[in-house]
């Protein structure tokens, strides 16, 4: 009886510390909880480009050099605790002013609130990097979750690269400007009235290729096994168009322009950055031309009256 009960209290001994250790984990905050992006980025010193990558600038609007990163601190953004993420009914509006403005007052706090968790992100590497320039050790915690974070964002590096993994990293995780996302959004769905939209929360024409992934197109290719993709609300598709341009390679133009920016102390802006996205459409230049035209008409109605570092 004595052994059955030591048994017993072992056991009872055993669960309750996992139960404790799993509670600890849940409760655990992220890694970039407590920062505070506003007081990290421009106030880093970034690692500089190779002469290959430089040759790449748009020397008429950047003048790219790691040495000019800003010393004044930028304005943290209002970043709204809760935001409606259900897609209202853009088709009731008859008014096509007051539709295009309904449509970026929606829209709009949502990009920002999506960005601001990528800019945590960023601000977290940029620490890193800075402990990692002066010579300073990183736990092995820290050096986990830098290479989580690469392989979530496709950065072909890992941290034992030094530099390199901590450039590609810096290229690749930051914002993308509220113009562009919302100009882009506004063009694939049609103001928020295509089907795609309105059945799957899908702003941005995002396709998937596992079987019952999203929606099959009516005029689908034959043979072809792509869907749109569903989601479960805005914030959702937001999330994955912001990952999309900061991870897949055919938008590496995008995310050098908005690099260069940044050494030379810049904001990313829209115009340029949109100068990368010839691959995201099947036209072509013609889309890129088309979205900077539709981000110089409309911006009278983004209602982005903030900075450009807020944007």
């Amino acid at each position: 009886m004595d052994r059955k009960m030591r048994l017993l209290f072992i056991l009872t001994l055993v669960m309750s510390l996992a139960a404790s250790g799993f509670l600890q984990a849940c409760q655990r905050k992220p890694e970039d909880a407590d920062i505070r992006p506003e007081e990290v980025i421009g106030q880093v010193e970034l690692p500089d480009l190779d002469n290959a990558d430089k040759n790449g600038a748009d020397q008429d609007h950047i003048e790219t050099s790691a040495r000019q990163t800003r010393k004044d601190r930028i304005p943290a953004a209002s970043i709204p605790d809760d935001v409606d993420t259900q897609l209202p009914d853009f088709t009731r509006y008859k008014d096509v002013e007051e539709k295009k403005k309904a449509f970026f007052d929606f829209l709009r706090p949502i990009v920002r609130k999506e960005n601001h968790k990528v800019l945590k992100q960023r601000a977290y590497v940029l620490l890193k990097w800075q402990r990692f320039a002066r010579g300073q050790e990183l736990s092995e915690r820290e050096i986990q979750h830098l290479n989580a974070l690469a392989e979530k964002y496709r950065v072909d590096a890992v941290y034992d690269q030094g530099e390199v993994f901590f450039r590609k990293m810096l290229i690749h995780v930051d914002k993308i400007p509220v113009s562009l996302a919302l100009i882009q959004a506004a063009k694939e769905s049609g103001w928020g009235t295509s089907y795609f939209a309105r059945e799957g929360n899908n702003l941005f024409g995002h396709w998937c290729f596992k079987k019952g992934c999203g929606i099959i197109p009516r005029q689908r290719p034959e043979g072809a096994t792509y869907e749109v993709r569903t989601f479960d609300d805005v914030a959702d598709s937001v999330r994955a168009y912001i990952r999309n341009l900061n991870s897949h390679p055919a938008y590496r133009e995008v995310r050098m322009q908005r690099y260069r920016m940044r050494l030379a102390g810049k904001q990313p802006d829209a115009h340029l950055m949109a100068g990368g996205l010839e691959h995201y459409s099947g036209i072509g230049m013609k889309y890129v031309e088309t979205l900077r035209e539709m981000i110089q008409g409309n911006e009278k109605f983004m209602g982005i009256h903030e900075p450009a570092a807020r944007s």
